[in-house]
């Protein structure tokens, strides 16, 4: 076990280094580019960021005079924190991090939404263990797979995670945590190793566990009834980020309003694309992953964001989802994570 074990964390640390080694070698776009974009994001293959994986597939940054390059990570704070470091222009990630982060001195804001009203979040188990874990609070002392971010910032999947086992009476520390990257080799090999119990996932991965024969779904955010349990649930589940250092700068300014108008040139045709068209756009395996992908967008038609543009009531519901999950802690009021200049509120 312990060898399998091993295996999974190495393969875990090096699959989205390969993704990322892959994208970096892929040639510019054809005459009119001028301006370069990196953009670092969980995946590949993750159904909440399709929409900037569209980008390139598209052309339509080519279109605005640009050349998007995605970089792949293991979790939305790994992007972050790559990006940080001056290595992206943007990262793509869970919002109601930002506050965390902010208080331990990585200080980044929003500058698009990308998420909408809807969740694809699946709660695991392995299949072999179905007998054994019938129920939520069944997974005290079991060990969950999930994408991590680092000691002092939690992604906003293990936040998620801790409140749904709170609500059943296990504690975050009850449970053992194995870090996991938001893709399919990760995920996967989590229950082929036997390395994990449970895995926090989202689309189009529990539905690929459940046709592989790997796991069974314990329970679907989009369940009205699980979600009543999480205090701000409706908060911004993801966004653009960039670090709040860089945004007085001319280069930063003129990437941001390239970035948000590529997203929302994206978003719009979303609405008014089959999920069928959209699913012939996305980069799969196989033809049984194209057929998921347009199922999936049929079934969760509010994953997304319709044109870019902030919402200020699932920004402030992220004050509520914070106090749940980080109980008696006070953090930075997540309004004040967000730059609106480039692409506005709505109501």
């Amino acid at each position: 076990m312990q060898r399998t074990r091993r295996k999974f964390l190495l393969y875990s640390a090096l699959a989205p280094l390969l993704s990322a080694l892959e994208a970096l070698a892929e040639p510019p776009g054809a005459g009119g580019v001028t301006k370069l974009i990196r953009l670092n994001l969980p995946g590949p293959g993750s159904l909440p960021f399709l929409p900037l994986e569209l980008i390139p597939a598209l052309g339509f940054d080519r279109e605005m005079g640009a050349h998007l390059l995605l970089r792949y990570h293991p979790s939305g704070i790994r992007a972050l924190e790559d990006t940080l470091l001056g290595n992206a222009d943007f990262a793509a990630l869970g919002f109601p991090t930002l506050p965390v982060m902010h208080a331990s001195g990585k200080d980044a804001v929003a500058i698009a939404p990308l998420a909408g009203i809807s969740h694809s979040f699946q709660l695991m188990v392995r299949k072999d263990l179905v007998k054994q874990i019938r129920r939520i609070g069944d997974l005290k002392g079991r060990t969950i797979a999930i994408s991590t971010g680092s000691p002092s910032s939690k992604t906003y999947m293990q936040m998620l995670c801790e409140i749904i086992l709170g609500t059943h009476g296990v504690g975050g520390h009850q449970v053992r945590w194995l870090p996991a990257g938001q893709n399919w080799e990760s995920i996967s090999g989590a229950f082929i190793s036997q390395a994990a119990d449970a895995v926090l996932c989202e689309q189009p991965f529990p539905l690929k566990l459940m046709r592989a024969g790997l796991g069974i779904s314990l329970a679907d955010l989009n369940d009205p009834k699980i979600q009543a349990q999480v205090p701000g649930i409706s908060a911004l589940r993801s966004a653009v980020i960039t670090p709040r250092n860089t945004l007085d700068l001319p280069e930063t300014q003129e990437k941001a309003e390239l970035m948000v108008r590529m997203l929302r040139r994206t978003l719009v045709w979303l609405q008014a694309t089959s999920p069928e068209t959209v699913a012939r756009q996305a980069k799969v395996r196989s033809e049984m992953e194209r057929e998921d992908i347009a199922m999936l967008l049929k079934t969760i038609p509010g994953i997304y964001s319709t044109d870019a543009r902030f919402v200020r009531r699932q920004i402030e519901e992220t004050d509520r989802f914070l106090q749940a999950a980080h109980p008696g802690q006070q953090f930075a009021s997540a309004m004040g994570m967000v730059s609106m200049r480039w692409a506005g509120e709505k109501s």
